[in-house]
């Protein structure tokens, strides 16, 4: 096999449906891909601080395993051969699993993470482990194991979290899909700041485990270069898998009536420019705007502006994420407190704070949102959103200026637009929308109804084809360090 030479510029700007394609029809290498990714990933640090680890030795041995294959024409999937990065929460047999805390360095778990399992069935390269605030418990991406992940777009700037270092180094090119988790955001947070596409499948649509001590609000999913990239990850990864019995219940639901009106160009598409009366900051607000706009001249649909018919559902969620998270957390907090992020470790105390009345009151002021938001998409197909009110913020900071930074959850009230579809569990989808004058990235949220992943899918590819001209592949410190290469 002789494989043409892919240069860096190239290989950032490439989806890895490309890159699969590139892999299969024999015109390039695994080993050269995965050697590109993780020459790429380097040179971005540490000015990003996007990886905990880089897993060069692994990386190779499986690009030469899966170029081997290549060889021979036995093919995994589309995404044979293309290099990935893995948030530091998931499961890799025989590396550490530190979660961005000092209290796990030393654990190596002996299995691998169902999303992990498939996505390694499915012919990727994993070429290091990223960034995350500890235990994934806020939306930024500031750990007491890593420091603080900046957003590429300005490294001034918050990434946004969970998922930070996922986020960052799709946005910088270095790897066309990592991996994330989200259970009040985490994918779409950073995802909005830094200029990727993040989904958020339906509820157990992606099989998570190990479990949270927030399990009915944890999803999997990608952060990617583009829709597609998402929906192969998607459909490599979906799946019932016995660790979490939740999967059991997330199967793509058929729903005939939806799908011809989408083939028909006639999708009933529900446009909220705000939710629950939450103030979007101005230039959020005219970027969201010049999209929908330019959406309306361009993918067909019967377009009406709407809103969710409940209040923010903060307080109920601010309970399920205390005591959850401080309880769960109660043993490791009372031996290691003092090595942990200050804001985790008070939680225990916090969570002490709320009666079984409270935690069961909770569940019904959930049940009471979820049925408001699966009210609103019975009348609309998709509701569009912006994915976040404001702008990334300070990168050392945990709230923009004038947030609440003492609040039990500081990070709840700047992610209105975010957590509420972790109480619903329904898919969601962030795209890239268009830039400030400034060039910030800003996102559009794309929900769905339940198990309706495929739809949402369908309808962010559409968008985000109208959207391209609008949102720039690269933020300038990647075309700096690619220009001289």
């Amino acid at each position: 096999m002789a494989f043409k030479q892919l240069g860096p510029a190239e290989f950032a700007r490439s989806s890895a449906a490309r890159l699969g394609r590139l892999v299969a029809q024999r015109r390039v290498s695994p080993v050269q891909l995965a050697e590109c990714a993780i020459a790429l990933a380097k040179q971005f640090e540490p000015a990003v601080n996007a990886y905990v680890m880089f897993l060069e030795a692994y990386a190779r041995k499986g690009a030469t395993a899966r170029e081997a294959e290549a060889r021979k024409g036995q093919l995994r999937s589309p995404l044979h051969g293309v290099p990935i990065a893995i948030k530091d929460n998931f499961y890799l047999k025989g590396f550490p699993a530190t979660r961005g805390s000092r209290t796990s360095t030393d654990y190596v778990p002996d299995t691998n993470s169902p999303m992990i399992e498939r996505m390694l069935e499915a012919g990727v390269v994993i070429i290091g482990k990223t960034t995350m605030p500890e235990f994934g418990w806020k939306g930024t991406g500031i750990s007491p194991l890593t420091g603080v992940t900046r957003n590429p777009w300005d490294t001034r700037r918050n990434s946004g979290g969970s998922s930070a270092g996922s986020a960052v180094t799709v946005a910088t090119g270095a790897v066309p899909i990592a991996l994330g988790s989200d259970a009040g955001g985490s994918i779409r947070i950073p995802a909005a700041f830094c200029g990727t596409v993040g989904l958020k499948p339906t509820l157990g649509r992606i099989p998570v485990w190990p479990g949270t001590v927030t399990e009915t609000l944890s999803h999997q999913g990608p952060l990617c270069r583009t829709v597609a990239d998402a929906a192969l990850v998607l459909r490599a990864s979906a799946g019932p898998d016995a660790r979490d019995p939740l999967s059991y219940n997330s199967a793509a639901n058929a729903d005939p009536a939806r799908q011809k009106r989408l083939r028909a160009g006639a999708l009933r598409i529900g446009v909220a420019a705000t939710l629950f009366g939450v103030k979007v900051d101005d230039e959020v607000s005219a970027v969201f705007a010049r999209a929908v706009s330019r959406l309306k001249r361009t993918v067909k649909g019967a377009y009406k502006n709407t809103t969710i018919d409940a209040e923010l559902p903060y307080e109920a969620f601010e309970t399920l994420w205390v005591t959850g998270r401080g309880l769960g957390f109660a043993d490791l907090i009372a031996k290691h407190g003092a090595k942990m992020d200050p804001g985790l470790a008070r939680l225990d105390g916090l969570a002490g704070d709320y009666a079984v009345a409270d935690y069961f009151k909770a569940i019904g002021d959930r049940r009471k949102f979820v049925a408001a938001a699966c009210d609103v998409l019975e009348r609309f197909d998709v509701l569009v959103t912006p994915t976040m009110p404001l702008l990334p913020f300070d990168a050392d900071k945990e709230v923009p200026a004038g947030g609440d930074a003492g609040a039990p959850l500081p990070w709840i009230g700047w992610t209105p637009f975010t957590y509420p579809f972790n109480l619903s569990g329904q898919p969601a989808i962030s795209i890239p929308c268009g830039f400030t004058a400034g060039g910030i990235p800003v996102g559009l949220q794309i929900v769905g109804p339940w198990g309706q992943d495929d739809l949402v899918l369908a309808v962010a590819r559409s968008f985000e084809a109208c959207l391209a001209e609008a949102t720039p592949r690269l933020p300038p410190l990647a075309m700096q360090a690619l220009a001289s290469d």
